[in-house]
């Protein structure tokens, strides 16, 4: 969840001037920010710049959404969680999907951050069984 808040504030902190989520390429910054239509909505004008921003936050609240479906019914009922099904497949399965995509395609901070979530909530879950 953390991943995905600093996601989104470091996209709204970026600009086609710059910031921690604009290439650091001015060229590229430059031609992202200029008018024109995407392939995937040809009549509609836009910027590449306006849909990497809306992508990128998007992504953002969807990692807290997935975080905090994972994390609310830990801490409402652990008891209860562990015993449901459908949480343990999505506790269990989701990070280890993004870490798949964060290996192919993000780089070392969001892999570093998500192997240490997987490895905090699969401690949570099997201690969770221990006792």
């Amino acid at each position: 969840m953390l991943l995905g808040l600093a996601h989104a504030i470091y996209t709204l902190q970026s600009s086609p001037a710059g910031g921690p989520m604009a290439p650091t390429d001015g060229d590229v910054r430059a031609a992202m920010a200029v008018p024109g239509a995407l392939g995937l909505a040809p009549n509609v004008e836009t910027t590449l710049w306006r849909a990497w921003v809306g992508f990128n936050l998007s992504h953002a609240l969807g990692i807290v959404a997935v975080s905090l479906t994972i994390a609310i019914p830990a801490l409402v009922d652990f008891g209860a969680a562990l015993d449901h099904t459908g949480w343990l497949v999505l506790a269990l399965a989701l990070p280890p999907v993004y870490l798949l995509i964060s290996v192919r395609y993000w780089f070392r901070g969001p892999t570093t951050g998500i192997c240490v979530g997987i490895v905090l909530i699969a401690g949570g879950i099997v201690g969770g069984w221990l006792t």
